[in-house]
C-alpha cells in the first residue's frame, strides 16, 4: 500500500485520497454526520462504487491517522471505525502475517470474542449462540 504524503483532491467522489494500492484508491468523503473512507476500484468500476467502506467520527484527522497507520498488506481494516457499512470484509493479500490483527469483528468493528460496544450487535449475538451450541455438555 502506498500512503500518499497529504491528501489529494478526488472531484469525482467530493473527497480525498489518502492511500492505493494495486486495486483500490482509500478516499475519504463527507457523509452526513460521519466521515466514510471508501475503497474505490481502479478502472471504469471506480466511476459507480466502492467496494468496501468504513464510518469514523467527523474529524478528518482521526481518518488520516488511521489510514498513515494501516498496513493494507497484512491488515484487513484499518482502525478506530465505528461501522462498516459494506457487508464484503477486505481480506489483505499477506493477512497471516497479521493474524491476531484480523480476528473476526461485528460491523461495528469490535472483536466478536471481545463483545460490542452497541447493544444487542447482532454479529456478536450470532457469534455467542454458536459458541454456547459448540461446547460440550456439562460445560455451560
Amino acid at each position: 500500500m502506498q500512503h500518499l504524503d497529504s491528501p489529494v483532491l478526488v472531484p469525482h467522489w467530493e473527497g480525498y485520497e489518502l492511500a492505493r494500492d494495486d486495486a483500490h484508491s482509500f478516499v475519504w468523503i463527507y457523509m452526513g454526520y460521519n466521515i466514510r473512507l471508501i475503497a474505490v476500484p481502479h478502472g471504469p468500476d471506480g466511476a459507480f462504487g466502492y467496494d468496501y467502506a468504513w464510518c469514523y467520527p467527523k474529524d478528518p484527522e482521526l481518518v488520516r491517522r488511521a489510514v498513515a497507520q494501516w498496513n493494507g498488506d497484512t491488515q484487513d481494516e484499518p482502525t478506530g471505525w465505528h461501522k462498516r457499512p459494506t457487508r464484503e470484509i477486505r481480506r489483505a493479500p499477506h493477512r497471516e502475517e497479521a493474524a491476531d490483527y484480523n480476528r473476526p469483528r461485528c460491523v461495528h468493528g469490535c472483536y466478536l470474542h471481545e463483545g460490542c460496544r452497541t447493544v444487542n450487535c447482532p454479529d456478536v449475538l450470532d457469534y455467542q449462540n454458536r459458541a454456547r451450541d459448540t461446547e460440550p455438555e456439562g460445560t455451560a
